[in-house]
């Protein structure tokens, strides 16, 4: 069963972890020592912590948790039109379980119940994509990088 709840003060440094998780297959290849990793990988969560606060001020920074243990982060921005996924991270050992499908079927069932839709960017590399696109999310727009994707509406 998968858990959504606000995050509180003491799931910093979880969300922390999970970025680095996250992420650091990525910038290890730049042959780098931990140390400088590190304070990269947090630099970077810092930056976009701040950056998602002044883009989405009125989002909901949530947890996931799956039969009690902290698997993942999810951060939704609601409006009248629409519910915007601005981020879903899982640590790498609980991908492809369905907790991930089971967190996007909510909030297809909460958009279709309130007649919005669900809006996503999305790196076009990012395996998710084949996950959206089995879920019924369209390209709406996007360029070589980035791919904006929607499903619902009115």
């Amino acid at each position: 069963m998968v858990t959504i709840v606000d995050v509180k003060k003491d799931d910093q440094a979880f969300l922390y972890e999970l970025y680095r998780r996250t992420r650091i297959e990525e910038v290890s290849a730049w042959g780098w020592e931990d140390r400088e990793l590190d304070a990269f990988l947090r630099m970077q969560f810092d930056l976009r912590q701040r950056s998602y606060g002044l883009q989405y001020p009125q989002a909901q920074h949530a947890v996931l948790l799956h039969n009690g243990v902290r698997v993942g982060g999810v951060i939704l921005q609601e409006s009248p039109q629409d519910i915007r996924l601005i981020d879903l991270s899982l640590l790498p050992e609980y991908r492809n379980g369905g907790i991930g499908t089971a967190v996007l079927k909510r909030l297809q069932e909460k958009a279709a119940a309130h007649g919005k839709s669900v809006r996503l960017h999305v790196m076009r590399s990012n395996p998710a994509v084949a996950l959206y696109e089995r879920l019924g999310f369209r390209l709406s727009e996007g360029d070589e990088l980035y791919a904006a994707m929607e499903w619902g509406g009115n």
